[in-house]
């Protein structure tokens, strides 16, 4: 199967090295460099996760003029992504994330929002034919409403799902939208204190939408699948959290894999939220395959 994944794309880097000192300068710890990795970040991420479930994947983003923007096609060439960047007038997006002794000490954003005639020039390359089609938005420019206005009407019978970030109410004709509790929170600008507080607000959500599901993640307290007629709580698997970085990602992918595969909700929730675990049990935005969900648990 063929998937489309448009969003914003974007390097991740880890450095790795030490701090055993604090600077004679300021009251701030220094940093000894030693060693980076790099792996696709953002929507890129959701793309290897779809890749290590099986699914032939082209991903959709921007990218800069700049040796950032050549690593990370290099990084999805490597992965097996199939890869359409659009270059931008702006640097390609990039996180670095500091770590010594496997703890984080600072995180740096490079990043700029994109304009709205470099997401209009994403679109021109989405020509292709897929099964379905994921958006993930990370609020940096690449999704636009006109973006969504383009997969409902190129792609109206294939399977849509959607990680809205500030879109959310944009976000009807998607088969799946997943949005977290705090952009859950933001756009019913009310607090959601308890798991039945997600409940209520995730049906209003849902019965303005009316996808064919609704998928609320919470973190270490679960996620609520909402459909016509349930609302399906999944709680979290307990592990020893190492990194939480791309969980949702790992959940976006997880619950399009499975309702390709035409499980039941319950078995899609149990799948995405094992998986998750795995995920978040891994340094940085980690993307299991089947394999390695079914050793952590043989029983699903």
């Amino acid at each position: 199967m063929k998937i489309a994944v448009i969003g914003d794309v974007m390097l991740d880097e880890y450095a790795f090295g030490n701090v055993e000192r604090i600077s004679p300068e300021a009251p701030v710890p220094v940093f000894l460099y030693k060693s980076s990795k790099f792996m696709p970040g953002g929507a890129a991420n959701v793309a290897l996760n779809l890749v290590r479930l099986g699914f032939e994947v082209y991903l959709f983003g921007i990218i800069g003029e700049d040796e950032d923007g050549k690593r990370l096609a290099n990084l999805c060439e490597d992965l097996g992504i199939n890869f359409r960047f659009y270059k931008g007038s702006l640097r390609t997006l990039k996180k670095t994330r500091l770590l010594a002794k496997h703890h984080h000490v600072l995180r740096i954003d490079y990043e700029e929002r994109f304009s709205e005639s470099d997401a209009y020039g994403l679109l021109d390359l989405m020509n292709i034919n897929v099964d379905a089609v994921v958006v993930s938005n990370y609020d940096k420019g690449t999704v636009i409403p006109e973006t969504l206005n383009f997969v409902r009407k190129k792609f109206p019978d294939k399977l849509k799902a959607i990680d809205p970030k500030s879109l959310i109410w944009e976000a009807r004709g998607f088969d799946i939208v997943k949005p977290n509790l705090s952009e859950i929170s933001s756009a019913l600008h009310r607090k959601l204190l308890s798991i039945e507080d997600v409940l209520q607000a995730s049906r209003e959500i849902f019965n303005t939408l009316k996808p064919e599901a609704l998928i609320s993640t919470m973190g270490d307290r679960g996620m609520w699948i909402i459909t016509y007629n349930r609302g399906i709580y999944v709680p979290a698997y307990r592990r020893e959290v190492y990194d939480i970085t791309g969980a949702g990602d790992t959940v976006l992918a997880w619950v399009v894999w499975g309702r390709l595969q035409n499980l039941d909700w319950e078995e899609i929730g149990r799948w995405s939220a094992k998986a998750a675990a795995v995920s978040v049990s891994k340094l940085g935005a980690y993307a299991p395959t089947i394999d390695e969900v079914l050793k952590e648990f043989p029983t699903l």
